[in-house]
């Protein structure tokens, strides 16, 4: 994620610089017909020193010429005003989508503590269950061991009888 933030910015620095460095030619170029009314608006090539009509012309032509290139730099600054606004929504959606994947995790994981809190909760209560009848269980095991012990002790005294009666 780091790494994705600061590659968007490297891109967005050099996009801006780029297009700083293109206003800036853009700029310069105005300043250049700028001089270049200037130029023509000292002009005076007419009759006793007065402006003829081309030189009229040329200086309508210089202002015209900077109103196109004002309309060019204007255009650039819209570009990258939309352009900014682009991207910043674009990494505005980003997160809001980062945040929605965030949230959704968030849900999965208390839902995952509440059911295993549940889990927990039975089988603590299936352990105290048999923790309760373990007593009972090892008292049946016991007594049924004592039982088997007595049975076999009067089995083989029975059968001692038995043989000591048929020896008779």
């Amino acid at each position: 994620m780091k790494n994705f933030i600061l590659l968007f910015l490297m891109c967005f620095v050099f996009t801006k610089s780029n297009a700083q460095d293109k206003i800036k030619d853009l700029t310069t170029e105005r300043q250049t017909l700028y001089q270049k009314y200037k130029e023509s608006e000292n002009l005076s090539t007419g009759l006793f020193g007065n402006r003829s009509k081309d030189d009229m012309q040329k200086t309508i032509d210089a202002l015209n010429e900077i109103i196109d290139k004002d309309n060019e730099i204007l255009n650039e600054y819209q570009s990258q005003q939309s352009n900014a606004t682009a991207a910043f929504t674009e990494k505005y959606n980003e997160l809001i989508q980062q945040n929605n994947d965030l949230t959704q995790k968030n849900h999965d994981l208390v839902e995952l503590t509440e059911r295993h809190k549940g889990f927990s909760k039975e089988n603590h209560q299936m352990l105290e269950e048999i923790e309760k009848y373990q007593g009972v269980y090892i008292a049946l095991l016991g007594l049924s061991l004592v039982l088997a012990i007595v049975f076999i002790i009067k089995y083989f005294s029975l059968k001692n009888k038995l043989k000591e009666v048929q020896r008779q």
